[in-house]
């Protein structure tokens, strides 16, 4: 249960006389950490005035049809509004608030209008308040990708839209014009792409190369490639469909730069997850070949195989490619995942901090859910192997801990 509506059970608990023990002393905890709701209690307690009309409101509450009820709550709304205008013994409450009728008007609408059904909204953001999963009814975050060019020009791309193509102009993939540059700036600037939380976006370089962008990545390119190479940078996680192009007869490499490493690519589809938050850079083949260098270490990829990088270091293993591409097709996708990726995946995605990132090695997690669920849906579906987690609200920001 919510804190306000906690709040407002106990209120109706010990107005009416059925408040025990444990219950009053955890509504009297409540006024003693908090100075403005004790006020705001001892104001709603203060006076018969104010306790019989809420029994009043209850006894309606009892008889009353569901019009007569809407009619109690629109007059409630209007004593908040105008509360000069209720005088009138024939009001349904019967008006009797005397010199303090709009301080206790608010005060008796908000816990009317919880048992309405409707929330009672009382938030100190300087606290922290526990809640529950089914509590936590996120939608993935909404946020704009942005456009950046090196001569300073920023655009926040739409979202409606499916993505963005580089050639001689800058549009959206439907044709539609994003801005207008001259030819002699289109081989002189770069762009940069950033991709905030919950959301993918998709980007055309200039050779025709397609790139799907996870959430919190960032790709750097030139608006035009050189004739003899083609080089990017990505921090975060992107999906890459490479086109072939030729000079002179020879293939020209197309090459990918994180902060760990490199990768050269001569025509492929690969996947690369390089955030700067996670130790380990990995790069995953779907088609064609790569090779990975870190340092003076190089390792070739085939179709179906990965590389990891952890400090200059790179392992390869066979994989089931597929499943690190899921995200492409937005799913979380699960098998054999550790905790900390799971987990680092929610919080890009999501608008909630994660704590305690820790890997734990004896859990790993199989399954698939759709990244347009609520966050309550997949946080279930992870306790099912396990794990537990603690929420907590801070002003208007969640943070998830791993409990187990």
């Amino acid at each position: 249960m919510s804190t306000s509506s906690e709040l407002a059970v106990l209120l109706k608990k010990y107005i009416d006389g059925s408040i025990i023990p444990a219950d009053q002393e955890r509504l009297e905890k409540f006024m003693q950490l908090d100075p403005i709701l004790k006020e705001f209690v001892e104001d709603l307690l203060q006076g018969d005035t104010i306790i019989k009309e809420y029994e009043e409101w209850l006894t309606a509450r009892q008889l009353l049809d569901e019009q007569t009820l809407q009619q109690i709550k629109n007059q409630t709304l209007l004593r908040i509004q105008h509360p000069e205008n209720y005088t009138s013994k024939n009001d349904i409450f019967q008006n009797r608030f005397s010199i303090r009728s709009l301080r206790f008007a608010i005060s008796i609408a908000a816990i009317i209008f919880v048992f309405l059904g409707v929330f009672f909204v009382y938030q100190d953001t300087t606290k922290e308040y526990n809640l529950t999963i089914s509590e936590l009814d996120l939608a993935p975050a909404i946020n704009k990708t942005t456009l950046t060019l090196s001569n300073g020009q920023k655009v926040i791309l739409r979202n409606d839209k499916l993505g963005v193509k580089i050639g001689q102009e800058i549009n959206y993939t439907d044709g539609t014009k994003i801005t207008s540059l001259d030819e002699k700036e289109l081989t002189k600037l770069n762009a940069t792409i950033h991709v905030p939380k919950g959301s993918t976006y998709n980007v055309i370089l200039p050779d025709g190369s397609r790139v799907i962008l996870n959430a919190m990545s960032t790709l750097s390119y030139p608006l035009t490639f050189p004739t003899n190479s083609r080089q990017v940078h990505l921090s975060g996680e992107g999906y890459f469909d490479i086109a072939k192009k030729f000079q002179g007869g020879k293939k020209v490499p197309f090459i990918l730069q994180t902060n760990q490493q490199m990768v050269n690519v001569t025509g492929t589809q690969f996947n690369i997850r390089a955030y700067p938050d996670e130790e380990s850079t990995i790069c995953t083949l779907m088609e064609g070949g790569v090779t990975v260098s870190s340092g003076k270490m190089q390792i070739k990829l085939k179709p179906n195989e990965q590389a990891s990088n952890i400090s200059g270091i790179i392992h390869k293993k066979v994989v089931d490619a597929a499943t690190y591409i899921a995200w492409t097709k937005d799913k979380f996708l699960f098998n054999e995942t550790e905790l900390a990726e799971v987990l680092s995946n929610i919080s890009r995605w999501y608008d909630i901090e994660i704590h305690d990132l820790k890997n734990r090695d004896d859990m790993h997690f199989y399954g698939e859910i759709a990244r347009n669920k609520k966050l309550s849906e997949v946080l279930n579906l992870l306790e099912r192997s396990g794990v537990k987690f603690q929420i907590k609200k801070h002003a208007n920001q969640h943070h998830l801990y791993v409990l187990k």
